[in-house]
């Protein structure tokens, strides 16, 4: 497996179509600077799934799309089509070429392809993660990739062998196994919490359908004994019916009576019709005798007319003639086409019996055709085997003899080779000597160097040490600071004085010092307790002297309440000059009070005198608190305070909540001053603790600032010492570079010795086998000479006669097909033709008759006007005649109209006699209706309700309920579910046997209605007693249990699931910690080989952070090159930075192959002597994989099978020339010494 060709459009650089063919070995990729190189790395990345736009060197996917330049269009998409070379069949897919495109739209639509296929991003990454290219990558080695390498945590290195030995697929595999369990256990948890809830409601209901279940028996034993009674009553109301029904029919009689009085009806009117003819008939005789004149003149006129239609219609009738064929000939001719149709379908069979016969025989041909083709192709095959066999006995000879040329030239060369390797390796010895030395000198001073670096680094770590934890300190006590003040802030706002106090002191009044309040000191927690005992002063006000308080009380007024405290007249000047100086202190400061003597509030069984607990700035008030707290103690509970009071009766003791104990009293003061005094006491602590914190700060502040000189100085030292340690580093390492060269060349000879004693001794056994293997060879070829068998090609005569018989039978066969179809068409070309004669036959004969009939109907109206030409002849000769037989018919018609007058005076009178007795039959009709009806209507109520209370029709509850039935014996007693179910079932029979089952066996009993009545009656109690009930609950509690039931399936399906995941989990586990301890043993075992060969001398290992847990264990990798102590990577230069990636990632790719690798100047950073240990590692890489190698190195360019040259004017526009390279067939041995091959010419250009 290898890349085949890589196609570009408008990705990045790269506007036009480019295509570059890749083969496989290494292909150099090379140009200028910013000309695209990298874009190709990046195309292939991209092609196969990259979905980081920072990976592509870019801010956005978009970035990927050709942006355009002065001379040309930004492009509207980019599309990269890799193809591979799949014919070792590495990829899983049933194709020898696969191409992978993808395509990007600057929309932002996107989409991939496989052979053209739509495909998905995930389709295409488990495609190649079966070959080892995961999604991260490790193939391509992109510019930065060596760097992010180095600094990869454990974790991360990991990733790396375990994409190249395909373990992220499994990963993933155990993600998404470990993503379902977590959905399966929410799922387990949402079931178990559904089943916990049916099962709660369950209970419930399960009662609930047990008394819908009674409720149901109860039910059925009412719907039984209803039935019953109602088939009872429908047999009693049919049978009273039946009674009431007459032997004969009323409605007969009465209707015999109506037919008698009908019958007298029509002669009583066919009696008077008849006189009304007569009347008629004799006012028409009078009319006669006047238009028997008219009447002749009609009858002449109608007598000519007459005769002019005879004429007419007779010379019609002559001109009907018959035309066209007769019928009977057509049938004549279609007899004779079946004569003809007979002879086609006897042809038409013959033929296909002939066609059966040919088909028959043209099978047996091609069988024995078949058979001879394959024996034809089994003599073929035997031909080409032995032709093969002679081919291969041949080429035998000639690679033995090429074989043993080979090994003579080779015997030739190692022998002169062999001669000059002494002196080389002498040379040699010397060069590893004089190296080793100057590295031992140089590394003596090293030990000194690493001292004083360790000493500066310490000093600067204790020096940074000391001063971060003074930092620390500072921060902490500038948190004190901020928290205080804002402690004090809110104390200021506690010690506020009064509303009214507030008033006088900012009323600015001369000689005012403020409130007392505002300069007492007490000791904490004796605040209530001291407001107490000095009762009123501590809401008093101070000022200079008496005349500032008598301004005082004027400017409060007669309803103003204040205290007002001022210095005696006695008092001495110094002590008036205090007060005053006092004055301006009180706005922001506060009091200045000395401390008091007292330390601490007294304990709950202790007691101190109460001046000891307050003192006073102001020394009037200092007096006047003297004299108000004399005889006055405080005590720190009741109990401690009556003990005082006993032992001192004389004494006013005050406990800390304010209670004042005397002799005789007690009493409990309390007063708002007691709290502004005590936050005054906080407010001035609080004030004490910000300076003393301001203090520390500004210290600390001083001596963080003295730490800035000597840390300062401290680093400088320290990367003086570290570039003094670089420079010895450096030393060493060139020392030691150059040890290593020596040694390296020395070893080379060495190794090149002896491989040449090895190789000449091969080469002799080689020489030896050729000979034995010419000579077996030129044996083989003559016992096959010797066999005889030429013959090249097998004899087709039986196969070739067979040919030509299966060519004749198809002919007949197709000749035998077109005489079976022509004969299949005339018998039905005959047939149609036979129905077509039939068809017209008839119609002639139809219209020959229909022609008859015309004739003939004229005639017989020519016939028809005779007569009337002759009748009205007649006519005019009797109108004489009527007129005398008229005027002698009203002569007799005066007699016969009195005859008729009697006869309709009868009729009338035998009508009125049958009127009498029908009205008698209807009256008695209509009894026994009525009774009937009643009986009826009874009978209809009755069959509604066995409809709407049985659901039954009439004949069918009779026929399951009626009395002429056994009662089946209920017992609707509770407790005996099963059993009444089953009689249930026996009473409901059909309708409800299907839902509660017939009983096979009841108890039963003749029909006795009173027995049935009781029964009816004690269900309805029974019905009552069981109250209201839930008649779904059968239903619901069997739906619930069901779904109870399966909800418990669901939860083993669930359970069994998870197990099975978790399986899974443990399987993927297992198989990710073989795969990754197989992989990652092999790639530490190339590790160590590589590293010695890149850095000789040198150490290198790859170490598990957590050797027993190969699931989650890093890689953490140890590196130190030769002549060095140090195994941080991060001391080293940026050359051996990159090899050690390099090693890391060659590691990774001899230990887990994968089919090509993508270099994008990694050598960059590389001398001449690490690039040839590159270069050679490289070579051994070719052997397995494919490379591409972006490069700028000549030294690369040379061991290259092809270069593209990547070249970008002044358009903007990348665009790719390639060339091939011919090896020279004296190849050296080191990259170092390859010449550089002969360019083939070949079109390179290939930018559409």
């Amino acid at each position: 497996m290898h890349l085949k060709t890589l196609t570009l459009r408008g990705f990045k650089s790269f506007a036009s179509a480019t295509k570059l063919e890749l083969e496989p070995g290494i292909t150099c990729v090379v140009g200028p600077n910013g000309s695209g190189k990298s874009n190709v790395v990046d195309a292939l990345a991209w092609v196969m799934g990259e979905q980081g736009a920072k990976n592509l060197r870019g801010g956005k996917m978009e970035d990927v799309i050709f942006a355009g330049t002065v001379k040309k269009q930004a492009l509207g998409r980019a599309e990269v089509a890799l193809t591979i070379d799949n014919t070792d069949g590495a990829l899983p897919i049933d194709y020898t070429e696969v191409t992978i495109s993808r395509t990007l739209f600057r929309s932002g639509g996107s989409e991939y392809r496989v052979n053209g296929e739509p495909a998905r991003l995930l389709d295409i990454q488990e495609l190649l993660s079966d070959s080892g290219l995961g999604k991260e990558m490790h193939v391509i080695v992109g510019q930065g990739r060596l760097d992010a390498i180095l600094h990869a945590d454990p974790f991360e290195r990991r990733g790396f062998i375990e994409e190249a030995a395909g373990v992220l697929k499994h990963r993933k595999r155990k993600e998404k196994a470990l993503r379902k369990l977590t959905g399966l256990q929410t799922n387990l948890d949402r079931l178990s919490d559904l089943r916990s809830e049916l099962a709660r409601q369950l209970g419930p209901l399960g009662r609930q359908a047990k008394a819908a279940q009674r409720a149901q028996i109860v039910q059925a034993v009412l719907r039984d004994a209803t039935a019953r009674l109602l088939a009872d009553d429908l047999v009693q109301t049919q049978a009273r019916i039946a009674a009431t029904t007459p032997d004969h029919d009323p409605a007969e009689r009465r209707r015999a009576q109506e037919e008698r009085v009908r019958l007298l009806d029509e002669e009583i009117g066919e009696a008077e019709a008849a006189r009304r003819s007569f009347d008629a008939q004799t006012d028409a005789v009078h009319e006669r005798r006047t238009t028997i004149a008219a009447q002749h003149t009609r009858a002449g006129a109608l007598a000519q007319r007459a005769g002019d239609r005879v004429s007419m219609l007779r010379s019609a009738a002559q001109q009907q003639r018959p035309a066209g064929e007769s019928p009977d000939a057509l049938r004549g001719r279609a007899e004779r086409f079946e004569a003809e149709h007979g002879e086609a379908e006897s042809d038409a069979e013959q033929r296909r019996t002939t066609l059966a016969d040919l088909t028959a025989e043209k099978e047996d041909v091609d069988a024995r055709l078949a058979a001879a083709e394959r024996e034809l192709a089994a003599e073929r095959a035997r031909i080409a085997a032995r032709m093969k066999h002679r081919a291969e006995l041949a080429s035998a000879v000639a690679v033995a003899q090429r074989t043993l040329a080979h090994a003579e030239s080779a015997i030739s060369s190692l022998e002169a080779e062999s001669s000059g390797s002494d002196e080389q390796i002498e040379r040699a010895e010397a060069a590893v000597a004089a190296a080793r030395d100057r590295l031992t000198a140089t590394e003596a001073g090293e030990s000194s160097l690493d001292e004083d670096h360790t000493a500066a680094a310490k000093a600067v770590a204790g020096l940074e040490e000391e001063r971060t934890a003074l930092v620390d300190d500072r921060s902490a006590r500038q948190a004190e600071l901020v928290g205080l003040r804002a402690k004090a802030e809110g104390q200021r706002a506690s010690s506020r004085l009064t509303a009214e106090l507030t008033d006088l002191v900012d009323a600015g009044l001369p000689g005012l010092r403020g409130a007392v309040a505002q300069h007492l000191r007490i000791v904490p927690g004796c605040e209530v307790a001291v407001t107490a005992a000095i009762g009123t002063l501590s809401s008093a006000v101070l000022t200079e002297d008496r005349a500032s308080a008598l301004a005082l009380l004027d400017h409060v007024g007669e309803e103003g309440l204040v205290d007002v405290l001022h210095p005696r007249a006695g008092a001495s000047q110094s002590t008036a000059a205090s007060s005053r100086s006092e004055a301006g202190q009180q706005a922001s400061a506060g009091s200045a009070a000395p401390v008091p003597t007292a330390e601490a509030a007294p304990q709950p069984d202790a007691t101190l005198p109460a001046a000891s607990a307050v003192t006073a700035s102001a020394p009037d008030l200092a007096e006047a608190l003297a004299g108000l707290l004399t005889d006055i103690t405080l005590a720190g509970s009741r109990d401690a305070a009556l003990a005082r009071l006993d032992e001192h009766p004389q004494e006013t003791v005050i406990a800390l909540d304010g209670t004042v104990y005397a002799d005789g009293r007690a009493a409990r003061a309390g007063s708002p001053e007691a709290g502004q005094i005590a936050a005054r006491a906080a407010l001035d602590e609080t004030l004490a603790a910000m300076d003393e914190a301001e203090t520390r700060i500004s210290d600390l502040d001083e001596r963080i600032a003295a730490f800035d000189e000597p840390l300062a100085a401290a680093r400088e030292r320290e990367r003086t010492a570290m570039a003094a340690l670089h420079e010895s580093d450096a030393a060493i390492m060139a020392a030691g570079e150059e040890l290593a060269r020596a040694t390296g060349e020395l070893e080379r000879l060495g190794a090149r010795a002896s491989a040449t004693a090895d190789s000449l001794t091969q080469a002799a056994k080689r020489r030896e086998a050729a000979v034995a293997e010419l000579e077996g060879a030129r044996r083989a070829v003559a016992d096959d000479e010797a066999d005889g068998d030429d013959q090249d090609e097998p004899d087709t005569a039986v196969r070739d006669e067979l040919a030509d018989a299966r060519v004749a039978m198809g002919e007949r066969t197709v000749d035998a097909r077109v005489g079976l179809r022509s004969a299949e068409d005339r018998v039905t070309f005959l047939a149609d033709r036979i129905r077509s004669l039939r068809r017209q036959a008839d119609q002639e004969e139809a219209a020959r008759a229909q022609a008859a009939r015309t004739a003939e109907a004229r005639r017989r109206q020519a016939d028809a006007a005779g007569e009337i030409a002759r009748i009205a002849a007649a006519v005019a000769e009797r109108v004489g005649v009527w007129q005398q037989e008229a005027e002698a018919a009203l002569a007799e018609r005066s007699g016969e109209r009195r005859r008729l007058e009697e006869a309709v005076a009868g009729l009338r009178a035998r009508r009125a006699e049958a009127a009498d007795d029908l009205a008698k039959a209807a009256d008695a009709e209509h009894e026994a209706r009525l009774a009937r009806e009643r009986h009826l209507l009874h009978l209809e109520e009755l069959e509604r309700r066995a409809v709407d209370d049985v659901g039954l029709s009439a004949e069918n509850l009779i026929e399951q309920f009626g009395p002429h039935l056994p009662v089946p014996v209920l017992d609707p007693r509770p407790g005996d579910g099963g059993a009444a179910a089953g009689q249930s079932a026996a009473a409901a029979q059909s309708d409800e046997a299907d839902e509660v089952g017939e009983a096979d066996e009841v108890p039963s009993q003749p029909y006795v209605r009173a027995d049935v009545e009781r029964t009816l009656a004690k269900a309805k109690k029974e019905r009552s007693s069981i109250g209201q009930v839930n008649p779904l609950a059968l239903e619901e509690f069997a739906a619930l249990q069901e779904r109870h039931d399966y909800l418990e399936k669901q939860i083993t399906d669930v359970e069994r699931t998870r197990e099975e995941l978790m399986g899974l989990v443990e399987d993927v586990d297992r198989h990710v910690q073989e795969v990754f301890e197989s992989a990652f043993y092999d790639t530490q075992r190339e590790f160590a080989d590589i590293f010695s060969r890149v850095f000789p001398g040198g150490e290198g290992s790859l170490d598990l952070t957590d050797p027993d847990d190969m699931l989650t264990t890093g890689v953490e990798v140890s590196a130190r090159p030769a002549g060095k102590r140090v195994k941080r990577l991060s001391l080293l230069s940026g050359g051996e930075r990159s090899l050690v990636a390099v090693a890391m990632l060659v590691a990774i790719f001899k230990a887990r192959p994968s089919p090509f690798y993508v270099m994008d100047e990694v050598e960059a950073a590389l001398d001449d002597v690490n690039l040839s240990r590159l270069l050679t590692i490289f070579r051994e890489l070719q052997e397995t994989s494919q490379l591409i190698v972006i490069t700028h190195q000549k030294r690369t360019m040379e061991i290259a099978d092809a270069l593209y040259g990547v070249t970008m004017h002044g358009d903007g526009i990348s665009r790719v020339i390639s060339q091939r390279l011919e090896a020279r067939a004296g190849e050296a041995d080191t990259p170092g010494d390859a010449e550089t091959a002969e360019s083939a010419a070949r079109p390179a250009a290939v930018d559409a």
